[in-house]
């Protein structure tokens, strides 16, 4: 390939990528439940499977998976609405303790300035820290855990076509890309399909453990807020790398603030950090057997960049979209180059060649 084809074909790519992103960005509405139904679609997929091996009629597992989907719906819609109404009754409270411990910090500070420097620093940490700031960063995020709830009949819908469909595909997809050569798209597609199904599978039955370990402590710590603390690990430990410690901070400014003690604080993150870090790091991968590869820049770029396009919605999918992204991206050889820069592992010797 001459240096000239080349540079075409990346800038015919770069800007593919952008008009790509841009359809992302105006149709996120449609796209976000329709991505999310996918990825429910490919969760259910071995118990679609397992249904249709005895012989469970096609109407009644569709009807299975759709009461799975509804009450998983429900009870996330119920743990929102719950948490959000607790929150608004103790918000009063709430507020006069982040004064009271405001002030006391300004008073530190300024007592341990005097000692030290000769004198005082003047910083209002009441000012600084108020509900009202916390608030406005933590309702972006109830309200892209509201938005998938308000999607659920959309989502529900996709999820019935797509299944419907599953056995299909593979066949449909064979046919239309038959006369373009240099891949196979069914060998992609099965590939994907085995690496995010065992992803999600993994992720998601060790991300509810975890939820339900957090909620133990939290209510047998008497944390406020216990359910909806636990729906926010549950959801932020899809993040690889800072869902945990995503966790780690709400749950940590909600002890600090209802029970004004450091010590008290300390010992029940340490706690839940103990937890999550025996489930993440030491079961999690064995039971999984092998991870993603991508390399930790590739996925806080992908974080950053769905959240900026999709919300909260688009941080917890970032992983396992690039996943499917590279591994596209490894079967043509415009694009190899740049998928193998995303893996976390370098390639074997035979592979590149």
């Amino acid at each position: 390939m001459s240096i000239s084809t080349r540079n075409i074909n990346v800038a015919t790519l770069v800007l593919a990528a952008i008009a790509i992103g841009a359809v992302l960005y105006v149709l996120r509405s449609i796209l976000v439940p329709f991505v999310i139904a996918g990825f429910i679609s490919i969760l259910f997929r071995p118990l679609i499977t397992l249904l249709r091996k005895w012989h469970v009629p096609t109407a009644i597992s569709l009807l299975i998976v759709l009461v799975i989907c509804a009450a998983a719906f429900w009870g996330i819609g119920t743990i929102v609405s719950y948490g959000v109404e607790n929150v608004a009754q103790k918000s009063p409270l709430y507020a006069e303790r982040i004064q009271h411990m405001g002030a006391d910090a300004s008073a530190w500070l300024k007592d341990i300035s005097v000692r030290i420097f000769g004198t005082g620093l003047s910083v209002d940490f009441a000012q600084l820290i108020n509900l009202s700031s916390i608030t406005s960063t933590v309702s972006p995020w109830l309200g892209g855990v509201l938005g998938i709830i308000t999607d659920a009949v959309l989502v529900l819908l996709f999820v019935v076509l797509l299944v419907l469909g599953v056995d299909v595909f593979p066949q449909k997809l064979s046919a239309a890309f038959r006369d373009v050569g240099g891949f196979d798209s069914v060998k992609i597609y099965l590939t994907v399909n085995e690496k995010v199904l065992r992803y999600l599978r993994v992720k998601t039955v060790f991300n509810l453990l975890n939820a339900l370990c957090t909620w133990l402590i939290l209510s047998l710590f008497s944390v406020d807020f216990a359910p909806l603390l636990s729906l926010l690990a549950f959801l932020f430990l899809f993040l690889p790398n800072i869902g945990s410690l995503i966790c780690s901070v709400f749950i940590a400014g909600v002890t600090l603030v209802q029970f004004e003690s450091a010590g008290y604080m300390m010992l029940v993150v340490g706690v839940i950090v103990v937890v999550q870090n025996i489930f993440g790091n030491v079961i999690e991968p064995k039971v999984m057997g092998y991870s993603l590869d991508l390399s930790p820049v590739v996925v806080l770029f992908s974080m950053l960049f769905w959240g900026w396009m999709w919300g909260i919605v688009g941080m917890i999918l970032s992983v396992p979209i690039m996943a499917i992204i590279t591994t596209v991206m490894e079967n043509f050889p415009t694009t190899r180059p740049v998928a193998i820069m995303m893996r976390n592992q370098a390639p074997k010797p035979e592979t590149v060649a």
